[in-house]
C-alpha cells in the first residue's frame, strides 16, 4: 500500500512538471511572437520617418545651388531677353547685296525697359552684329570680339551695336543676357522681339551676322559666319574709314 501511494505521488509530480513545462514553452513562444511583431512595427515606423526627413534635407540643397550659379554682381538688376521692337523703315532683302538703305528702328537694351531709337541716316557710321545664344559660331565669336574690344577699345568715330536675337528658352546657353555678361561684352546689347523682327528687317542670312552702315544709312558691308579677331579688326578699320571727314 505504501508503494502504491508513492507511485501516485510521483505520477502527480510528473504531471505537474509537464504542465508547468508546457506553460513555460507557451509563454516563451508568445514572447517570441510578440518580439517579432514589435520589431516589425518598429522597422515600419522607422521607414516612415526617414522619408520626410530626407525630403526636407534635399530641398534646401537645391535652393542654395541655383542662386550660386548666377553672377552675384548682377543679382540686383533686371534683364530682358526679348523686348519691344518697332521697324521704322523698309526692310532689307535677305541677300548680301549692298547699296540699300538700312531701316531705322526702336529697341530695348537688355538692361532697360525703355526703348531707344537707332537712325542709320543720322550721320553716325554703325557696325551692327546679330547673335543667337544657341549658335556655336556665335559662342566662339562673341568672346573673340569682346577680347578685341577690351584690348583696343570702342573707336570713338563709330558705333558698334550687338543685338541678341532668335531667342529660344529650350536651347543651350539660355538666357543670353547671362551669356553676354559672362563673356565680358563691353558695350550695350539690344534685344530683338520674340519673332526676331529686327533680324528679319536687316535681312539676316545666318549667324553671326554683321551689317556695316555708313553715315547716310547705306549698307556698305554684310557678312554672315564666324570671324576671327583679325577679320573683325579689319571690319572696324573699314568702318572708321567711312566716317565723314571734318575739314
Amino acid at each position: 500500500m505504501q508503494e502504491t501511494h508513492i507511485d501516485e505521488a510521483f505520477k502527480q509530480q510528473s504531471k505537474s512538471r509537464a504542465i508547468l513545462l508546457s506553460l513555460l514553452v507557451v509563454a516563451v513562444g508568445v514572447a517570441v511572437v510578440l518580439g517579432i511583431v514589435l520589431t516589425k512595427d518598429g522597422e515600419k515606423s522607422g521607414k516612415e520617418n526617414i522619408s520626410p526627413i530626407q525630403s526636407e534635407t534635399e530641398t534646401p540643397v537645391e535652393e542654395t545651388e541655383t542662386p550660386s550659379s548666377e553672377p552675384m554682381q548682377n543679382s540686383d538688376k533686371e534683364f530682358w531677353e526679348t523686348g519691344i521692337v518697332e521697324i521704322l523703315g523698309e526692310a532689307l532683302p535677305a541677300d548680301i547685296d549692298l547699296g540699300y538703305t538700312a531701316p531705322a528702328f526702336k529697341a530695348q537694351p537688355n538692361n532697360s525697359a525703355e526703348t531707344i531709337t537707332i537712325d542709320p541716316a543720322d550721320g553716325t557710321v554703325r557696325l551692327i552684329g546679330f547673335f543667337a545664344h544657341w549658335c556655336p559660331h556665335c559662342q566662339r565669336e562673341v568672346p573673340r570680339v569682346a577680347n578685341w574690344l577690351a584690348e583696343n577699345g570702342f573707336p570713338a568715330e563709330i558705333e558698334i551695336i550687338a543685338i541678341s536675337t532668335a531667342i529660344r528658352e529650350d536651347a543651350p546657353n539660355y538666357p543670353p543676357s547671362d551669356w553676354f555678361r559672362n563673356e565680358n561684352w563691353p558695350g550695350q546689347v539690344l534685344v530683338d522681339n520674340a519673332d526676331s523682327d529686327l533680324a528679319t528687317a536687316y535681312g539676316i542670312t545666318g549667324f553671326p551676322y554683321w551689317v556695316l552702315v555708313d553715315a547716310t544709312g547705306t549698307v556698305v558691308h554684310r557678312s554672315s559666319g564666324e570671324l576671327t579677331e583679325e577679320q573683325f579688326g579689319y571690319l572696324v578699320d573699314l568702318a572708321v574709314s567711312l566716317t565723314p571727314q571734318v575739314t
